[in-house]
């Protein structure tokens, strides 16, 4: 039962994967990232519905602050766009929170019964068995030997994130693993504006203040 519930696990994720860079494509980056950066919003209404999980007033503060802080910090510049666009946009952004939540939910009792390593291995694999039908009917043939290895690294890094955080669900709670673990695209944010000298917006500024808020609310009360 739990190995179908990795195999189903692998499938949302690819389906949120596709929704995601869908949604970059037809739709707007300022409206996509906020909204599916929102993620563990599902994750937490699942943990606290199904598992039972409780969130007293203090956490509740600290993730609120976290998860807006999240938001601000993924807002990009408007783009320019048709409201049609827009729209499309927003449904696959909506989309991919659905089925992101419901992976970083589904992790949890999953890894509790299969361990951490078994779970991430199974996900990725039917991911990229379902992922790699689009690319073969596109016709790509790109092998460059540099795109490669580039692949390979994110592959690795990603595999890596995905194992500590199931670890980090069987030895915790959803509601505080989840919310911290979608701290990453502020990591992304302030990379980009360390070495790649991206401008830093009064927004994104806010946005790593109201983070920092939460964490430290969450390390003292949780």
């Amino acid at each position: 039962m739990f190995a179908f519930a990795a195999v189903l696990l692998g499938v949302v994720n690819a389906l949120g994967t596709l929704c995601l860079y869908k949604g970059f494509e037809v739709g707007r980056v300022s409206i996509v990232s906020p909204i599916g950066s929102t993620a563990p919003v599902v994750a937490i209404i699942l943990a606290v519905t199904i598992l039972g999980e409780t969130v007293t007033g203090q956490r509740l503060v600290g993730i609120c602050c976290v998860i807006v802080g999240i938001i601000l910090v993924s807002l990009q510049s408007e783009q320019k766009g048709s409201a049609g666009h827009a729209a499309k946009g927003t449904f696959y952004a909506l989309a991919f929170m659905v089925f992101s939540g419901l992976l970083l939910f589904g992790l949890k009792p999953v890894a509790v019964v299969l361990g951490v390593f078994v779970p991430v291995l199974v996900i990725r694999w039917v991911g990229s068995a379902l992922l790699v039908v689009p690319f073969l009917r596109r016709g790509r043939t790109d092998r460059r030997v540099g795109a490669l290895r580039l692949i390979i690294a994110v592959a690795f890094f990603d595999t890596f994130a995905n194992v500590v955080y199931t670890l980090g669900v069987t030895l915790g709670t959803v509601t505080i693993v989840s919310t911290l673990g979608g701290m990453f695209s502020s990591v992304t944010v302030l990379l980009a504006w360390l070495f790649l000298g991206e401008r830093l917006t009064r927004h994104h500024v806010a946005g790593f203040i109201a983070i920092l808020v939460g964490v430290a609310t969450l390390a003292f009360f949780g």
